[in-house]
């Protein structure tokens, strides 16, 4: 009866370390390994180190100032899916991908204004499209977007004056 169950303790110790991780489902996905622990992702990530560009930034600083003044919180590089939810899964992969480089909200994030910072790379084909289609959602929607092209300095009551003007 000792060895008998002696054998079974050896067996259950066994088995408990060859014992995969459990699969489960989170969001509609399955997760199959939950460690991971033999991938490397150096091979297939890179991290970024600044949020913004160098043009982004600079246009941040003067808008999160006239947004502090009035009274407003402001939140960059947001994904689209965010602001706008898609109905049906095939609308959400054309927006899935796409951001919005500013957004202006009330201190409880009711979306006030969306703002696009348009830089040289605007001119460009894809770009031209991707534009065309944000502008047509955003109104469609009766949701407020301004353009603003980069440039080397910016009039901060100008600005303020736009932006008060769209509000």
């Amino acid at each position: 009866m000792i060895i008998l169950l002696i054998i079974i303790i050896v067996v259950v110790l066994k088995n408990k370390k060859n014992i995969k991780p459990i699969s489960y489902q989170t969001n509609g996905m399955t997760t199959k390994n939950i460690e991971q622990k033999d991938q490397n992702y150096k091979d297939k990530y890179k991290g970024s180190i600044y949020l913004l560009t160098q043009n982004e930034l600079k246009f941040y600083r003067v808008l999160k100032q006239i947004t502090s003044k009035l009274g407003y919180s402001l939140f960059c590089q947001v994904s689209l899916y965010e602001i706008i939810k898609a109905i049906e899964y095939k609308d959400f992969n054309k927006i899935r991908s796409k951001t919005i480089d500013f957004v202006i909200t009330q201190e409880n994030c009711k979306i006030l204004m969306c703002i696009e910072l348009d830089d040289i790379t605007h001119q460009r084909k894809n770009r031209i499209e991707r534009d065309n289609f944000i502008n047509k959602l955003f109104e469609d929607l009766e949701i407020k977007l301004i353009r603003i092209p980069v440039q080397n300095f910016y009039n901060m009551e100008q600005l303020e004056a736009k932006i008060k003007e769209r509000l």
